[in-house]
């Protein structure tokens, strides 16, 4: 007996993982991603398996387990970017005498 789905389709219905996903740099963060992405074997954020590279570590809600996980350079570049804005010094604006 053979199968009509694909492995892509196969993929595609299994559940969800919710992991705390804790990146190289910037606040830890919730996320649902498939086991390719747990496994690092596609991008955390979009899927892709194309120029990946470590972004952090994730642990999985059931067992909390360790996992290394990637990012394609274009989500780890703006990760990196997104956490250097924020750490950027506030200038403090006194308020008006008056």
């Amino acid at each position: 007996m053979t199968s009509d789905l694909t492995s892509h389709q196969l993929t595609a219905a299994r559940a969800a993982i919710p992991i705390d996903y804790h990146p190289i740099e910037g606040p830890t963060q919730q996320l649902l991603v498939s086991g390719e992405q747990l496994h690092a074997n596609a991008c955390l954020y979009c899927g892709t398996e194309q120029q990946l590279h470590t972004a952090g570590h994730a642990y999985t809600h059931s067992s909390g387990l360790a996992w290394v996980v990637v990012a394609c350079a274009a989500h780890l570049a703006l990760g990196r970017a997104e956490v250097r804005a924020a750490a950027l010094p506030v200038e403090a604006v006194e308020p008006p005498l008056g």
